[in-house]
């Protein structure tokens, strides 16, 4: 299935990105990149979900390959001791810093807003903290697909990302990221793109002397780049400020709606002096609010060309008060910031620091630009076109397709819909806010995987499991959606999904089920097909569970036929993000 869905869905209409489901290695991510490359799908970048012990045990070798990663919180949390799930939030966003990767942090973030209109204290303490953390972007899944206060739940995110962005110490963070990489050599290119963070740290003034640099007090960075590499690269270092990524590249362009602080600016060519495509950047930024007067802009362009992808250079200048015409010729002078450091640390720390006071806390209007996107998973609830609009009013970067359900028919229409819908909205934006320039957003697919569930059960009716029963569990893969548990007097049967169950586990371990409120031990394997287990809470069960197997390493394939099938013939042939 995951395979039907990359090539006849996200290949085929041209998706942005492909979130996969259950990887568990570097050989893993190669497949579905092999997968994808073979089926026009090349420019779709992958993001690895990490949900289980064996993906956080080859994170690295899963880093080294993908283009993202995906925290999912949820599966995580079923793998691995729920207590440990904030520190493993903290590496895997970490690691994704310390490497450049774009990090998005998912599962149950705002999850009473499903039904409520308002997120619970912890819930937007969450959303914080994962902003603290350095993640790329914040994703919502039942909040926008199926819960009742969809456009609400996406303004609740965007609200809290800005509040916790603008408590964060930029200096003290880009010291941190630059000593991650004190022991090791870096690249020209990346050392320049260091140095632009850095002005733009250093270039900052509090003006009114209130302690917080407000947004019309900080600076903007404007980089032209075809590939996107110089902008992640400046994304990586993370700047107190938006970053203006002019570019030829329409994928470049969608790609900057999952990376931290990242505004695309497409243009026809790159051609242009740099001055001149620096000039149409601070138009741009000028028209989306986030640069005024006496503002320093830190240009990052070519040596000899305008595009800073080869040979990158920086300059700084100032918005004159007077400045207006966004074709002006402008004086770019260059840029001297330094760095030095001696406190070389070859190991992951997440000693990240923000600066609060009170004023900062009571004070509402001290946002800056929002940096970290955001991500809407696509559903019944928000798949109409007014309800794309409101999404994207509250501030939807990605739209996220979930394979786990529905067809290639169904798919296309919402990603027709959706792209009627951007079309649509970046008109009026256009015409509304007299903008020069398209706004741009992405879509994702992601992945069914090979889940595990329970199978149909006699009559299609649920049956109660008592605490202390014994249940025998029978692994009868593919015919899961066939074979029929049931409970009599002599026995209580149950199958699951997964065929290689008896060869996997032992006595001891423990299978979870419905998101784990059904619990139960295995006892004893009866043949390669069967095992008897104890259940350990009472619980009504139903059909089509989905199972885990806490500290298991599970052998499925990371990508089904299915999978493979959405990459190649939706995902390429549709052309996702």
């Amino acid at each position: 299935k995951d395979i039907d869905d990359l090539v006849n869905f996200g290949c085929k209409h041209g998706v942005d990105f492909v979130a996969a489901s259950f990887v568990q290695s570097g050989e893993d991510v190669r497949f579905i990149r092999r997968v994808l490359d073979e089926n026009g799908g090349a420019d779709i970048q992958i993001i690895s979900k990490i949900e289980n012990e064996e993906a956080l045990q080859n994170f690295d070798e899963i880093l080294e390959e993908t283009d993202g990663v995906m925290v999912a919180r949820g599966d995580l949390g079923m793998e691995i001791a729920a207590e440990k799930v904030p520190l493993a939030q903290k590496m895997l966003i970490q690691k994704s810093n310390r490497a450049g990767k774009f990090c998005i942090c998912a599962t149950q973030m705002l999850e009473s807003m499903i039904s409520n209109p308002l997120p619970t204290r912890a819930e937007m303490t969450d959303v914080a903290n994962a902003v603290f953390d350095g993640t790329d972007a914040t994703m919502l899944s039942g909040e926008t697909a199926n819960g009742a206060f969809p456009a609400s739940a996406v303004r609740h995110m965007a609200s809290i990302a800005s509040e916790a962005e603008v408590a964060v110490d930029y200096y003290d963070q880009f010291k941190f990221l630059r000593y991650c990489h004190s022991w090791e050599s870096i690249s020209a290119a990346e050392s320049v793109a260091a140095s632009v963070v850095k002005s733009s740290i250093d270039l900052q003034e509090d003006k009114d002397g209130n302690g917080v640099v407000d947004a019309n007090e900080g600076t903007v960075i404007v980089v032209v780049s075809s590939s996107g590499a110089q902008a992640d690269l400046i994304s990586k270092y993370r700047p107190p400020c938006p970053i203006v990524v002019v570019t030829d590249s329409k994928q470049v362009a969608r790609h900057a709606a999952g990376r931290y602080g990242q505004r695309p600016l497409l243009v026809d060519s790159l051609k242009g002096s740099a001055q001149n495509l620096a000039g149409r950047a601070i138009s741009f930024a000028k028209e989306g609010g986030f640069l005024h007067a006496g503002m320093h802009v830190v240009v990052c362009h070519g040596a000899s060309e305008a595009c800073a992808d080869a040979h990158p250079t920086a300059a700084v200048t100032t918005l004159e008060a007077a400045a207006s015409s966004p074709q002006a010729p402008m004086r770019l002078r260059r840029a001297t910031t330094t760095y030095q450091d001696f406190h070389a640390r070859n190991f992951v720390s997440c000693q990240r620091n923000v600066t609060l006071d009170l004023e900062l806390i009571s004070e509402p209007d001290l946002t800056m630009p929002r940096a970290a996107k955001i991500v809407c998973t696509m559903g019944p609830k928000c798949w109409d076109t007014a309800t794309i609009s409101k999404l994207l009013d509250a501030g939807m970067n990605v739209a996220r397709l979930n394979f786990s359900h529905g067809n290639h028919e169904g798919h296309k229409a919402v990603l027709d819909t959706l792209r009627t819908a951007y079309v649509a909205k970046a008109a009026e934006m256009q015409q509304s806010l007299g903008l020069k320039t398209k706004p741009t957003w992405s879509v994702l697919l992601d992945t069914k995987g090979p889940e595990i569930r329970t199978a149909m059960l006699r009559d299609h009716k649920a049956i109660e499991i008592e605490a202390g029963q014994t249940v025998i569990v029978e692994a009868v893969g593919a015919a899961y959606t066939s074979f029929e548990g049931y409970k009599t007097d002599e026995e209580t049967r149950i199958g699951l999904s997964y065929d290689k169950l008896c060869q996997s586990v032992k006595p001891g371990n423990r299978i979870l089920i419905a998101d784990g409120t059904i619990s139960l031990r295995v006892e004893e394997i009866l043949s390669d097909r069967e095992l008897r287990a104890t259940c350990l809470v009472s619980k009504k069960l139903g059909e089509r569970k989905n199972c885990n197997l806490p500290g298991i390493k599970v052998d499925i394939p990371v990508l089904t036929e299915k999978d493979i099938d959405d990459l190649v013939n939706f995902g390429c042939k549709h052309g996702v993000d």
